[in-house]
């Protein structure tokens, strides 16, 4: 008796399992963080951060695989710590969103405070936007957008609840507040301590908010 013979049935291979950041991910990526700072995207080797994070070149490879990889996590890193909404959410009154305004300068200050290293990463990308790749400026732009974005959805809240004139532009308004930070901060950057960001940054905030309420 002849049996037939049964093939196996053929199966997709199961997806990878996303590798979740750890410990020596991180390290690594405050070291390049630190460099990329330091000395530029060009100036970074993965020999160097190798080096600075205390492993071998070839360590890196089984975490990164290349430099614009480190590059990308680093900025991812940095963006996200700054991309946290206000925490008390949603604004419902008046008072909520004058605070709310005011934390959203006010906290750009204390994340400047907590790594100094930001703006000058930032003048950096800025600098050596023809030496590195689309794909690490386009997650720039897409970081860009989304910080004017929450900003004009903050401008556009206030107008809701009749802290702001209806006819602000909320566009115009959330540009004038991200450039207003970034020139701030790098006047920050420049004079060290002698220049109060914290305070400086309040003091736009609420000038913001004299200029565009409802006028009585």
């Amino acid at each position: 008796m002849i049996t037939a013979v049964i093939k196996p049935v053929a199966t997709e291979p199961a997806p990878p399992i996303p590798r979740r950041r750890g410990q020596l991910d991180q390290v690594l990526i405050d070291a390049a963080m630190d460099l990329f700072a330091s000395y530029g995207y060009r100036g970074t080797s993965l020999s160097r951060i190798a080096r600075a994070a205390g492993v071998t070149k070839g360590a890196l490879y089984w975490h990164f695989s290349d430099k614009e990889e480190f590059f990308l996590a680093v900025v991812d890193k940095v963006l996200g710590e700054w991309g946290q909404p206000y925490p008390s959410t949603p604004i419902a009154t008046r008072k909520e969103f004058a605070r709310a305004f005011l934390w959203t300068f006010e906290n750009r200050a204390v994340l400047n405070e907590k790594n100094p290293w930001v703006i000058r990463l930032l003048l950096i990308i800025t600098l050596e936007s023809h030496k590195i790749s689309p794909r690490v400026l386009s997650a720039m732009r897409r970081a860009n957008l989304g910080w004017l974005r929450s900003m004009r959805m903050l401008v556009e809240r206030g107008k809701e609840l009749g802290v702001f004139d209806p006819s602000l532009d909320a566009g115009w308004a959330s540009t004038q507040m991200f450039a207003s930070y970034l020139g701030l901060a790098n006047l920050w950057y420049l004079h060290g301590p002698r220049f109060d960001l914290r305070r400086s940054l309040t003091r736009q905030a609420r000038e913001f908010m004299r200029q565009w309420s409802i006028k009585k």
